[in-house]
């Protein structure tokens, strides 16, 4: 749960900060310029996209798929004798509070997604996606790839 609320707290502050705007001060002196003609002026081809497209379909889909598999290597890091490091092992250990914590941190990745999209930060929109995408598989890939800890029959005195 510390994770969560670190990951809600840390994504609301690059919220604000990439909202936040300087107020310019008046300049005292202007040069005199000249308006351009229409013809010069090149229209700004800035197509707006529904929140729902095909690329945040994928991306979604993509992030779910990462973080099931964070799930399956996490429980297999744990039945070979592996200790959690971001959450408590008890936390791991129930399967289904697991499960929804897992499902959980898709639901925080959407609707980041959504708050910049609402806000107008389409390519935020997108690298939050990628950016949880990346993280989850690397999670996933070293959690595989662990030594699997061998523990002795018999008590060593």
């Amino acid at each position: 749960m510390k994770i969560i609320f670190v990951a809600l707290l840390a994504l609301l502050l690059i919220t604000t900060a990439a909202m936040a705007q300087d107020i310019a001060a008046p300049q005292q002196s202007r040069p005199e310029i000249s308006a351009p003609s229409p013809r010069q002026i090149a229209p700004v081809k800035e197509q707006p996209h529904r929140f729902w497209d095909r690329t945040n379909g994928w991306l979604f889909a993509g992030v779910g798929a990462s973080r099931t598999l964070d799930y399956f290597s996490t429980l297999n890091m744990r039945r070979r004798g592996c200790q959690e490091i971001l959450l408590s092992n008890e936390a791991v250990d129930n399967h289904a509070a697991f499960a929804v914590i897992e499902a959980a941190g898709t639901g925080v990745s959407i609707g980041a997604s959504y708050l910049f999209h609402r806000s107008g930060h389409h390519k935020l929109e997108r690298w939050t996606s990628i950016v949880h995408l990346s993280l989850a598989t690397t999670g996933a890939a070293r959690n595989y790839s662990l030594k699997t800890v061998q523990v002795s029959a018999t008590p060593v005195p």
